[in-house]
């Protein structure tokens, strides 16, 4: 019984002398799922469109004849440039130079004869006022003693009705000279007219971008089914000062364009480089067919490196909030009863209903639910269900 109770008193010794295993609470806070949650943050938020573009001269005008003829001089070539009313090429009429000349002297026929009226109607006009004034001699010398006859009174009277009538016919006869140099004027200047039209000039200042004749070339005068670059013009001219960027922008983004949106402009050829630029204007109409707005951006062009007709992409900016409470894209879920986050309420997963805003660079507009306060949960994703208690670990976002 000795040798029993003192091998006991020694196995209870090897127990008490040897580490037991600790503890282990449940709720112990290592055991606790462990949760990533950030704060929300400020920043800047905008409804963001990438689409294709063309760039455009700023002005592009094709030049026609308006008179047929031959080119006796083409002065320009294409990449010139040209100023507002610089003479390109000179069309050649010898015909309406003599119709000019004729014309010319046909109106001062016409003013000769304008000329011999007026000196005739102030030949009318005193004699019709001698007239008169023998007239009313006569009748006062006749008055009561009967010094001229009647006979000879009735002649002075007739004498003055006569140059009267003499006087209205000089009248009509000079109003109808008047009339016929008005007609002779109008001829010449509308020769005059037609043979300006024999030179073609810049509409306004730019680059020759095609040249379809040469000299000696017979052109013909323009009419309404030939104006077209491959129908009958002679040069086209382009303002390249300043691009306009075409671009379309699909119907859901409509709402949120407007003028002076910021733009990045990356035409090819360029390596990359971006053209920064705004939103100039749009047509206020969407395209039946393609349910699109045409939108153009102006972008000077001061060294004229930006070519019309070159492909680019287009990045707009729009509807911009520069300081608004945003979270992760990735933390808001949306389900049957809206938008919500989850967030770490007394150690313990809970849901928050939100109100979301645009999204721009993986960060959403939280406008309502949340404060810059509020611990979210960083992703809606796997996260446990609600009132599990966890253990909330705040990250740092990139900036």
């Amino acid at each position: 019984m000795v040798g029993v109770g003192a091998a006991g008193v020694v196995a209870d010794w090897h127990l008490a002398a040897s580490p037991s295993p600790p503890l282990v609470s449940p709720w112990k806070p290592d055991n606790l799922p462990r949760v990533e949650v950030v704060h929300p943050r400020r920043a800047a938020v905008a409804q963001r469109l990438q689409t294709n573009a063309t760039l455009e001269a700023f002005e592009e005008s094709d030049l026609f004849a308006k008179v047929s003829g031959y080119l006796s001089d083409v002065r320009v070539d294409i990449g010139d440039h040209v100023k507002a009313g610089q003479v390109l090429a000179i069309i050649d009429v010898p015909e309406m130079k003599q119709e000019l000349a004729e014309a010319e002297a046909q109106l001062e026929s016409k003013k000769s004869s304008l000329e011999s009226a007026r000196h005739q109607l102030d030949h009318n006009k005193a004699d019709a006022a001698l007239q008169n004034a023998l007239a009313k001699d006569r009748e006062q010398l006749g008055e009561g003693r009967q010094f001229i006859s009647d006979r000879t009174l009735d002649q002075v009277h007739a004498n003055a009705d006569i140059a009267k009538a003499d006087l209205g016919v000089a009248e009509a006869n000079r109003d109808l000279a008047a009339n016929q140099v008005d007609v002779a004027t109008a001829t010449v200047e509308k020769i005059k007219t037609l043979l300006a039209y024999t030179q073609i000039v810049a509409p306004f200042d730019g680059v020759v971008a095609r040249r379809q004749v040469n000299r000696g070339d017979l052109v013909q005068a323009a009419t309404a089914t030939r104006t077209t670059p491959s129908a009958g013009s002679l040069f086209t001219v382009q303002r390249i000062d300043t691009i306009r960027v075409f671009c379309d922008v699909p119907e859901n983004d409509v709402p949120h364009l407007h003028v002076g949106d910021p733009a990045i402009v990356k035409p090819s050829g360029f390596d990359g480089k971006a053209f920064m630029g705004n939103v100039t204007r749009f047509s206020l109409r969407l395209d039946p067919e393609t349910r699109n707005m045409r939108t153009e951006i102006d972008l000077p062009n001061p060294k004229e490196r930006l070519y019309p007709g070159t492909y680019a992409e287009v990045s707009l900016e729009m509807s911009r909030r520069p300081n608004v409470l945003t979270v992760p894209a990735a933390a808001v879920g949306s389900d049957d009863g809206g938008s919500f986050v989850y967030t770490v309420t007394d150690g313990r997963i809970a849901r928050l209903a939100v109100k979301t805003g645009l999204t721009d660079n993986g960060r959403i507009e939280v406008a309502t639910g949340v404060s810059e306060e509020t611990p979210v949960v960083a992703s809606s994703k796997g996260v446990p269900p609600l009132t599990t208690a966890v253990q909330p670990q705040m990250i740092r976002e990139n900036s």
